[in-house]
């Protein structure tokens, strides 16, 4: 049992009073008897000692961060095994976390998030994601520097074997900050979850409730939101990883960039309008994607994407499009058809490209006729090859999208979709002639044709080069 008190110093670091604890962790205050200065040792309790995986990864912490140096990450100064106990010795962090922020002015928030984007944009070239960035994860350094903690559940692509890291069935992250694919493998995913994470933050943050509680555009959420800020921290959370920021370097240069611009310079350092104190006290609540409660028929759900999209610029109306198309359930085709009907020209290409996913039978015709639409055209060409795979009625309307040769470039998907053979000679035909844009363009569309004429179009165009090449890869 000896070997299970607490350990009284760490080489040169006394154990002083503690700190806290969590459910894996003790924390106490380290004084170093030679340098003088203080210091926060977390030790692993001795009732998880036993878990081997759980020691690496508390460890591996350690490893990571002294393999990285930036401002804004957590310093740590040493790491190993006391006797029997696993422990981290790290710079004391004195100024409480982000919590402390919430409910500040969305320049405020952006100002003191900038750094950590940068820190993180460091991490991620060093081939180390977070995967659990949140608030409480955020502390701020005795000189009010905000730092990013606790990378004990990080993936990081230098530890050998990278499937060694997690277990594949585990699901690694905090509900309410996690990204979509996140649900899965958790070893399959990059930085761009972190994106995710920290436009989670921005979005709480700034508005006073949690974007997956409610899934809203931030102005639904908090009347007189900045516009450019809504419709970067919505660009952030697209579900899709593919259409979010792409990484953190991207992130913090367009916060910064919206910092300098004349919209964030009205914002000072005050809430915004009807955020009452109280807000800033309430925590965090989640609830998973599509959860909301039954009774909110579609007209609660989604009538403020719609207000969104009939009364906003076109920023916000593409921002409050991929809220529509994230929140639209298949029970919504029928009301959504009729707002295709009622609405505004400004509103129909987001509601042909929700109903592109969740329409029925009923719902093809309408997207069919909104093909001339300039306004509408090439979202409501791909909803209704989408629409009409999911139905079984491509050759209806392939007979509407279907043209001569190569046709128009926003018919190719579609047409591609809809398995158009004629299109797929088309592209082979026309290869040698076509700009790069249009070959990468062509190369995109033809992954989602049927096995057989996407093999036949790879075949026509190996020699592509540059980003055809990687679009061709991808075939």
């Amino acid at each position: 049992m000896s070997s299970l008190r607490l350990p009284v110093q760490i080489g040169s670091v006394r154990l002083m009073e503690p700190l806290g604890e969590g459910g894996m962790a003790l924390v106490f205050r380290g004084e170093d008897r030679f340098r003088g200065e203080s210091s926060a040792v977390k030790l692993l309790r001795p009732e998880v000692h036993g878990d081997t995986e759980l020691v690496r990864r508390f460890l591996r912490e350690g490893e990571v961060l002294t393999r990285l140096s930036h401002p804004h990450l957590v310093e740590i100064q040493a790491y190993g095994r006391s006797g029997s106990w696993p422990y981290l010795v790290m710079e004391l962090l004195p100024g409480g976390s982000l919590k402390a922020c919430r409910g500040e002015a969305p320049a405020s928030i952006a100002r003191r998030l900038v750094p950590v984007c940068e820190a993180l944009a460091l991490a991620h070239g060093a081939g180390v994601i977070h995967r659990d960035l949140k608030p409480s994860n955020l502390l701020f350094a005795a000189d009010g520097r905000l730092k990013v903690t606790d990378f004990g559940v990080c993936l990081w692509e230098g530890e050998e074997g990278r499937t060694r890291v997690t277990r594949s069935q585990m699901v690694v992250g905090t509900v309410g900050y996690m990204a979509p694919e996140q649900h899965g493998d958790p070893r399959r995913v990059d930085g761009r979850c972190d994106v995710y994470a920290l436009g989670a933050i921005l979005y709480e943050f700034t508005t006073g409730q949690a974007y997956a509680q409610i899934q809203l555009p931030p102005a639904a959420a908090r009347p007189g939101f900045p516009p450019r800020f809504a419709g970067l921290i919505l660009r952030a959370l697209q579900p899709d990883p593919a259409r979010r920021i792409p990484d953190m370097a991207t992130f913090g240069q367009e916060l910064s960039t919206w910092l300098e611009s004349a919209e964030a310079a009205g914002w000072g350092e005050e809430p915004l309008p009807g955020y009452r104190g109280v807000d800033r006290e309430i925590a965090t609540v989640t609830m998973p994607r599509g959860e909301l409660p039954e009774e909110s028929g579609p007209e609660v759900r989604l009538g403020p994407y719609l207000d969104a999209l009939a009364t906003g610029p076109v920023g916000i109306r593409r921002s409050a499009a991929e809220g529509l198309y994230v929140a639209a359930r298949p029970a919504d085709g029928p009301w959504l058809l009729e707002a295709l009907g009622q609405g505004p020209e400004g509103s129909r290409f987001a509601l042909a490209r929700t109903l592109g996913k969740v329409g029925n039978d009923e719902a093809l015709g309408a997207l069919l006729s909104l093909v001339p639409d300039p306004f509408a055209q090439r979202e409501a060409a791909e909803a209704a090859a989408h629409l009409a795979r999911r139905t079984n009625r491509e050759a209806e309307a392939l007979a509407v999208l279907k043209e001569a040769g190569l046709g128009t470039v926003w018919r190719w998907l579609p047409r591609a979709l809809l398995g158009d053979a004629s299109w797929a000679e088309a592209v082979v035909a026309a290869w040698p002639d076509l700009a790069q844009p249009f070959k990468v363009q062509a190369l995109e569309a033809a992954r989602s044709l049927p096995p057989e004429l996407r093999a036949r179009v790879k075949g026509g165009t190996g020699d592509a080069t540059g980003s055809a090449r990687q679009a061709w890869d991808a075939l």
